[in-house]
């Protein structure tokens, strides 16, 4: 059962090079064209936040709110609250990241 998942891996492991050394196919000058084609700046500094402040200033992904039960001696349950919420807006990265698109494979030994 485990044999077709390893021949699967030691199909991919064996079509890449791991010599350290630049291949005879590697092309510098494909190489530069696809970096100066890439346009604006390599690094992200911010990303869109994920999260929610509520009235109160509060932040999180999600808000609850507890509910009264309709019947005496019933169950209180959680209700989601989707109202009065403000998105979190753009967060910094501490240390800058590369961006997703940008043309260049790092490796590092």
């Amino acid at each position: 059962m485990g044999q077709t998942g390893s021949r699967v891996a030691s199909k991919i492991a064996s079509s890449f090079t791991f010599s350290g050394s630049p291949s005879e196919d590697f092309n510098l000058e494909g190489t530069t064209n696809a970096v100066a084609s890439f346009k604006g700046t390599p690094f992200v500094f911010s990303r869109r936040g994920s999260m929610y402040f509520d009235e109160d200033g509060d932040l999180a992904h999600e808000f609850y709110e507890e509910v009264a039960p309709r019947k005496k001696g019933g169950k209180r349950k959680m209700k989601k609250v989707e109202r009065n919420l403000r998105p979190q807006g753009e967060v910094k990265y501490r240390v800058p990241c590369l961006h997703v698109d940008f043309p260049i494979i790092l490796y590092s030994d």
